[in-house]
């Protein structure tokens, strides 16, 4: 069972398919998640059939929303016994690690850690003590990079860590496209007009390229964004509103290049979604961001992504040796393999050897064959409700 405050943006597409997935393995499959602005309509569409959703409370980031979360949670889980409960983000890693004790395994994999954000001094001391707290109620802290690996083990204590990459269809060994695509000389950035996001210093960049190219945000905005809007506007960088995922990338792969200049990240899947549709990355130096792309394609300040946006856009064999170097590193991140990865993981989990301190009140279900899971998932539509109460499970 996943369970996520926020089922919207890359962590919608991340836990979908990942969830597709392991349906497609045999595996009973569940969701409980909370909507948000970015999360798709109707959601049973976008979601494999075979998946079993569960709507909560979490409507808002909040911590009245997250304490009927919690009440509802626990009932829940124990009414669908999962071998493994993967809780996503901090707000679930936060929830689910104080409620679902004992109920299964637990892996929380946080996206981004929550004290990477621009705060103050105080939030980001109160968010480190919050994450440790989770890291040493769940099982495994199941990093999305080599970075945000390296903050479980050195910031919050956490023990026991591995680290699964995220992946996207597109870079499945079957679905890579051409490298001979042809490319224009547009620059985008992408996704919600959000403080992480750095929406002025892009406006800023790419005020100074628009003289070689057009230039446009893909994505529309996300909560305080007036300002960040403003600055784009002034700078003459159009900003499309919030598209399908298809539409997206289809803007996405026209482009000659994508800045990404984000301030934190987990494991950006804008920056997969670039590569495989061989659009040069420039982005922000944060560790999030070096381990995909290398050191060649990470700029520490705007003067410096400027200068490496003009040159791709006017040096063909520079621009080049970036595609050759994107491609050498891009093979890692397919679906699939992330998939895989993911249940290793959750193999490792319920296997008696990998658990020191087994807890007695989580009894495994039994490994059903793919027509007894088929058999499952039909009598579940057809009741068409969540069990515990009787919500109907799809949004």
């Amino acid at each position: 069972m996943h369970i996520t405050e926020a089922l919207g943006g890359g962590i919608f597409e991340v836990v979908s398919n990942l969830s597709a997935g392991l349906a497609d393995q045999g595996h009973d499959v569940a969701i409980a998640y909370g909507v948000r602005a970015e999360t798709p309509s109707p959601l049973r569409d976008a979601v494999d059939q075979r998946v079993e959703l569960i709507p909560t409370p979490w409507t808002e980031r909040t911590l009245r929303a997250s304490l009927r979360t919690s009440r509802q949670l626990r009932p829940v889980v124990d009414v669908w016994n999962p071998d493994v409960i993967h809780l996503h983000s901090s707000f679930a890693g936060v929830v689910g690690a104080a409620t679902l004790g004992g109920l299964a395994p637990t892996v929380y994999t946080p996206h981004g850690y929550s004290f990477t954000m621009n705060a103050s001094p105080l939030r980001r001391r109160a968010f480190r003590a919050l994450e440790r707290r989770v890291a040493n109620r769940v099982e495994m802290v199941g990093a999305v990079s080599d970075a945000e690996a390296d903050l479980a083990r050195d910031v919050v204590s956490a023990h026991h860590v591995r680290v699964v990459p995220n992946g996207i269809p597109e870079l499945d060994p079957d679905r890579t496209p051409d490298s001979s695509v042809e490319l224009s000389s547009g620059v985008v950035a992408m996704g919600r007009v959000v403080t992480q996001r750095q929406p002025h210093e892009v406006a800023d960049i790419l005020a100074n390229v628009r003289d070689l190219a057009p230039v446009n945000w893909i994505g529309g905005a996300g909560s305080s964004t007036a300002p960040g809007l403003f600055a784009l506007d002034r700078a003459g960088v159009e900003v499309s509103g919030w598209l399908t995922r298809a539409d997206a990338l289809d803007r996405l792969g026209k482009a000659a290049v994508y800045l990404h200049w984000t301030a934190w990240d987990g494991m950006p899947l804008s920056i997969l979604e670039a590569m495989a549709r061989d659009v040069v990355v420039i982005a922000s130096d944060i560790p999030p961001n070096r381990s995909i792309l290398g050191p060649q394609q990470v700029f520490s300040s705007k003067a410096d992504a400027v200068s490496a946006i003009r040159r791709a856009l006017c040096d063909e064999p520079y621009r080049e040796r970036l595609l050759s170097e994107q491609r050498a590193r891009r093979g890692r991140y397919g679906s699939t393999t992330m998939m895989l990865g993911w249940e290793n993981v959750y193999r490792s989990l319920t296997s008696e050897d990998s658990q020191p301190t087994p807890k007695p009140a989580h009894q495994p279900r039994p490994r059903r064959s793919p027509a007894a899971a088929e058999q499952t998932r039909r009598a579940r539509v057809q009741r068409g409700r969540n069990p515990v109460r009787g919500r109907v499970t799809s949004a």
